[in-house]
């Protein structure tokens, strides 16, 4: 039975909507937001994000507001990527699993809150978890509930990365002896290496302090100082904006690349706000708004001027965005465009973007060509990118180890899917990386079918393992 949402109703009026102004800015019907407020439809997943924007909440919240008074725990994170939700009406119940537990491989229940969460910007996690009828979805759990599940047994202590850091401390100030500007851009470029290695749980709080510390810094500090300051905090804001990113928490990934944008703008670094534009028009590809990823991505080549590798990022980017509309045309042009600006001889060794390679702009490719049905192709183009790969980008291979793996099943079946699935699973467990989560949880809804095969049952048992589970 649907159940009016009149925590929705309030929260939409409090932020000075009507339906009708409401629907207009979410470019759907008035119908449709009456039946949001009515209990009998949720939004889309690809409308959350801006939803929750346009009512001044963050994702978790507005899964609050849309669920029933007496659900548990709120189902935020219907922006899943699965864009799986349940039903208006239904009680949602998820249990830890038994912490210490062995499981299948070297996996273990207790690696569930490491495994299967990935960290949100207010402190909380969003967790997979397996729903009654088979299928995963990622659910927010605040941080409270996630320490008194973890405290509960023995041994086991919340991921580093969920610590809400104290943003009433003083930050202390840096010694005289050592140049605030080039001590925080040694420490970002530390935290870069451990997010390619350790993922985003482990160095997003720290990140955060960062930014807390220059903005102490900028305030104590003048002229040329004050603005390489300026500078630097809008580099650790895109960071910030990045780690948010492959957690999956999309709207706090907005808010810090909007920061990020207005820093560098105020810097009147030209290649940093480019770098930033072509970041947003990714994190929209990610977000599945094809339209915000062209315009954004165009922009970024605008502002990078005709040629530079930067330009070739936003052409990257671009890309994607038109293969999400099915325009291949558009989308393969725009590829090999960035291939030929990659293809001139190279910029000074340390300007920004300088990962950006041949092998990284064909696994871009690759999940297009996907995303177009092109799916042997798409495997091939994965294959080389993973080979390409430093052995230090270890949530890199795992993306795309998880994302060929959607290819390969299309292309050659469910047994050797599985089986590099399994090998992304294992990156995941160590990462935290909502982007190898998410593509798992795409891959394991083809695959419920397939059961039978030994190694889809190997791969879903494995699974299983580091998700929760609804009851």
């Amino acid at each position: 039975m649907a159940t009016r949402r009149d925590r929705f109703i309030a929260q939409r009026a409090s932020a000075g909507f009507t339906q009708e102004s409401l629907a207009a800015a979410m470019g759907v019907d008035r119908t449709t937001v009456g039946r949001w407020e009515r209990g009998s439809a949720l939004p889309r997943p690809w409308q959350m994000a801006k939803l929750a924007r346009l009512l001044g909440v963050i994702t978790s919240e507005l899964a609050a507001l849309l669920a029933p008074l007496e659900q548990d725990v709120p189902a935020a994170n219907t922006a899943s990527a699965l864009g799986a939700s349940l039903p208006s009406g239904a009680v949602q119940r998820v249990t830890m699993p038994e912490w210490n537990t062995p499981g299948r491989d070297g996996y273990t229940a207790g690696a569930a809150v490491g495994a299967a969460s990935m960290t949100l910007m207010d402190g909380g996690a969003r967790v997979g978890c397996r729903t009654a009828d088979g299928r995963i979805i990622f659910v927010a759990v605040p941080r409270r509930a996630l320490l008194r599940g973890v405290t509960g047994a023995a041994g086991v202590t919340a991921p580093s990365g969920l610590a809400a850091p104290d943003i009433q401390a003083t930050p202390p100030a840096l010694s005289p002896d050592i140049h605030p500007v080039e001590n925080m851009r040694s420490l970002r470029r530390s935290l870069v290496e451990c997010d390619n290695v350790l993922g985003p749980r482990e160095v997003v709080a720290r990140a955060q302090e960062q930014v807390r510390l220059i903005q102490h810094l900028r305030r104590e500090a003048s002229g040329r100082d004050r603005h390489d300051l300026l500078q630097v905090q809008a580099e650790y804001a895109e960071f910030c904006s990045w780690l948010y990113q492959d957690s999956g928490d999309h709207l706090a990934a907005q808010y810090w690349a909007d920061r990020a944008v207005d820093w560098a703008s105020a810097s009147g670094d030209q290649d940093l706000s480019a770098y930033i534009m072509a970041r947003k028009s990714q994190l929209a590809g990610d977000m599945q708004d094809s339209i915000e990823a062209i315009d954004l991505g165009a922009s970024a080549q605008r502002m990078a001027g005709a040629g530079s590798r930067l330009s070739a990022m936003g052409a990257v980017y671009t890309a994607h965005g038109h293969a999400l509309l099915g325009d291949e045309r558009t989308a393969q042009y725009a590829f090999d465009q960035a291939l030929a600006l990659l293809a001139k001889p190279p910029e000074a060794p340390f300007g920004r973007g300088r990962w950006l390679n041949e092998a990284y702009v064909e696994a871009q490719r690759a999940q297009s060509l996907s995303l177009l049905g092109r799916h042997r192709e798409a495997t091939s183009g994965f294959e080389k990118a993973i080979r390409a790969l430093p052995a230090t980008y270890q949530r890199d291979r795992g993306v795309y180890l998880a994302r060929s793996a959607i290819a390969q099943f299309h292309a050659d079946g469910p047994e050797h899917a599985a089986t590099t699935a399994y090998s992304a699973l294992s990156i995941a467990t160590t990462t935290g990386s909502a982007r190898i989560l998410t593509e798992l949880a795409r891959l394991d809804a083809l695959l419920q079918r397939c059961d039978r095969v030994p190694e889809v049952t190997q791969f879903r048992q494995a699974l299983d393992s580091v998700l929760l589970h609804e009851v």
